[in-house]
């Protein structure tokens, strides 16, 4: 019998494990699944404005802007990527961003590269930021992308169809003032990347680098043609890291680096289904790392941003040690192993920044296409014809190898790669050998056609010698290099060579689930069952980036949007009420010392303390630091050049309960702490609505 774990203040903690009365909840997914169908919610209407069309007011020369802005939400929200799986967010422990890169080539053209620290982008929300943005940045919707990491650990809900608002996190329904929350924090990115841009050079590159991800879907993997490493799952993947390197002038005359985009292609999964707080997991690491590293190296008088994103990550699993299918419950919250990895990664992402130093230059050429389709409509492309009707396979149901859903992914025909989970008969259709979830006559009258994502934001983004591919699918190793090879095959054949590095990009502007290869589809692993729209999905898509890029060599300007931008869509309300703090902020308990019980766990020293509600607190602004007292008084704490606060890796902070008065009571942690023998330290609790800062005990 396990025995009970308990906090620093003595009370029982659930563990890392899900008892079997627990998992056997989880047998009720998949009928929840099924008749959540049936949940009532008004709907509401979302009318975006479509912006003129405009010209950027461009410099005589190269210039580039990078901003970051916090998008961490309040508690409450739930959570998406594991689906009916997921906790609703407790607090945070590192902290959400969206990171934007805009580029002027003085040339006419402009661009702006957002990166979100989330599940996806959202097709919404990328049509709200470019009508925002439009008159004041001249930039046109095409010009824009919304990237998302893919993290599991952070809210969803504002997609523009009603079926990922149902099912990608652990609440149902279009949640519209979360959607406000983003676009504003957004808008304010991208208008502060514009408004702060400056003379620049810039530099793009890729590397190869391996043990960080590993194939998790092998057995689909090797039955497409003439792949190599058929059993290693290390270098049966896609190595490639992509990154865009920017130095902006400084006003002392010199140029001194502003930022990186770049993509590796790996799920932000290493935390499981059991964690309960926001994070940017693996990605929020390797962020910071080059961000911290590259402020120091270069003294820069700015912030640098490294706005990592997800490449072609759709059967890439991070390289954590094999936990194996857990058909019966999770694997525990590893943040030590998260961090491992994730600060592996940006260690190679600060050697390749450091490699594109000589290649940096004032000449930029950007070129944008856009092509925006009813992929339910225009369901045909050259030779490739996807299914007007998508539907939802068994494998869906029961998880991705390691992530799986306990209990569901036990049952044969529910588990991904088995044989059952395959027709083998009726296989000739569109969804060739895909076993319907509920079956093909009752899934539509749980799940109406109309529910699905429709519209897909084909782009072209190219970056002197780098095209980025934003797509809003999670695409396999080997679909995306089907993807690569078209769009290099349509430029060679119009006689242009001017790319020489392709960057096809996952979760961007919304959320489709998956696409595979015809051939990894027909072993029906979870990846091919998640594929909505059929057998053909990724020969469709090859063949319209193909065509996209085609065309657009044969224009100085491509830019094809829908007519109107209206979405019909069931609500939800997960943000919390409007109400201010009536009671005073105050100190509740003396800091105390948590001892970690597993080698998976970190010691941490916890406080807590009164406060606003969650809608007053404010998680997006700064709220918690260490302070050491030194001869000079009681200053932040800094360890290794980087300062202990809620902008790093061991800050966490969480909501404990809620009061009636519009407080609330919270805890901090800190987590990895230095001894406490070795000097004093005191938590600090910045001031909110008009009340000063709040001071723990020392210790």
């Amino acid at each position: 019998m396990e025995r009970p774990l308990h906090n620093a203040y003595n009370e029982t903690i659930p563990t890392n494990t899900i008892t079997m009365g627990h998992a056997m909840k989880r047998v009720l997914i998949l009928t929840a699944f099924i008749l959540s169908g049936c949940a009532s919610t008004p709907p509401t209407t979302v009318n975006i404005d479509q912006p003129p069309s405009v010209k950027p007011d461009s410099a005589s020369t190269m210039m580039a802007g990078v901003s970051s802005v916090d998008i961490t939400p309040p508690p409450g929200l739930p959570m998406a990527g594991y689906s009916m799986m997921a906790n609703k967010g407790k607090g945070f422990r590192t902290r959400l961003k969206a990171r934007t890169l805009y580029l002027d080539d003085g040339k006419g053209r402009s661009m702006a590269l957002v990166q979100m620290d989330m599940f996806a982008g959202s097709l919404l929300l990328q049509h709200k930021v470019a009508s925002a943005v439009a008159e004041k940045t001249g930039l046109n919707p095409g010009d824009i992308a919304v990237i998302g990491t893919h993290t599991h650990s952070a809210p969803s809900n504002y997609h523009h169809n009603d079926f990922y608002n149902k099912h990608a996190s652990s609440g149902i329904g279009f949640e519209e003032r979360y959607l406000e929350f983003m676009t504003a924090r957004i808008v304010e990115g991208v208008e502060q990347a514009w408004a702060e841009r400056k003379p620049a050079k810039i530099a793009t590159g890729r590397k190869d680098i391996y043990g960080y991800n590993r194939n998790r879907s092998l057995s689909s993997y090797v039955l497409n043609p003439g792949q190599e490493y058929a059993s290693d799952v290390f270098k049966a993947v896609n190595p490639s890291l992509y990154m865009i390197r920017v130095d902006g002038l400084d006003s002392d005359g010199t140029y001194k680096p502003m930022g990186a985009f770049s993509s590796f292609s790996v799920h932000a999964t290493t935390l499981s289904a059991l964690v309960d707080v926001y994070n940017a997991d693996l990605f929020g690491y390797a962020q910071r790392e080059l961000e911290w590293a590259v402020e120091k190296d270069y003294d820069t008088s700015w912030p640098v941003i490294h706005a990592l994103a997800t490449g072609t990550h759709g059967d890439m699993a991070p390289a954590l040690a094999d936990h194996n299918d857990r058909l019966f419950g999770h694997a525990p919250v590893n943040w030590k192993a998260s961090k491992e990895l994730g600060q592996g990664i940006g260690r190679e992402a600060i050697g390749l920044f450091k490699e594109l130093e000589g290649k940096l230059s004032t000449d930029l050429a950007l070129r944008t296409a856009t092509r925006e389709i009813n992929i339910m409509e225009e369901n045909s492309a050259g030779n490739a014809e996807i299914c007007s009707q998508p539907f939802a396979g068994n494998a869906l149901a029961g998880g991705a190898y390691e992530r799986r859903t306990p209990w569901l992914a036990a049952v044969p025909v529910l588990q991904g790669g088995n044989a059952l989970s395959r027709r083998t008969f009726s296989t000739d259709g569109c969804q060739g050998n895909k076993r319907i979830l509920g079956f093909s006559a009752l899934q539509p009258l749980f799940e109406p056609t109309k529910s699905f994502p429709t519209t897909v934001l084909f782009q072209l983004m190219q970056v002197n010698d780098m095209a980025i591919v934003p797509l809003p699918f999670e695409i396999t190793a080997d679909s995306g290099r089907r993807m690569r090879d078209a769009i290099f095959d349509a430029y060679k054949n119009a006689g242009n060579t001017s790319l020489d590095n392709i960057a096809v990009i996952s979760t961007s502007n919304g959320y489709f689930g998956y696409t595979t290869t015809p051939e990894e589809y027909d072993r029906q692993n979870y990846e091919g069952g998640h594929t909505l729209y059929g057998r053909y999905t990724t020969p469709y898509l090859v063949n319209r980036l193909g065509q996209l890029a085609e065309d657009s060599l044969k224009t100085e300007e491509l830019e094809e949007l829908l007519p109107r931008w209206t979405y019909t869509l069931k609500t939800g309300a997960f943000m919390p009420e409007k109400v201010l703090p009536q009671g005073s902020r105050a100190a509740l308990t003396d800091p105390a010392f948590n001892e970690a019980d597993e080698s998976h766990e970190e010691d941490y020293i916890a406080f807590r303390w009164s406060d606003a509600a969650p809608f007053a607190i404010k998680l997006h602004e700064p709220l918690v630091s260490i302070e050491t007292k030194t001869s000079a008084g009681w200053q932040p704490l800094v360890v290794e050049d980087i300062p202990v606060n809620d902008q790093g890796y061991d800050i966490e902070v969480r909501l404990v309960d809620t009061e009636g008065d519009g407080m609330a009571e919270w805890e901090t942690r800190w987590y990895n702490p230095l001894p406490m023998d070795k000097g004093d330290y005191r938590f600090v609790i910045e001031p909110r609505n008009g009340s000063g800062a709040i001071y723990s005990k020392v210790f």
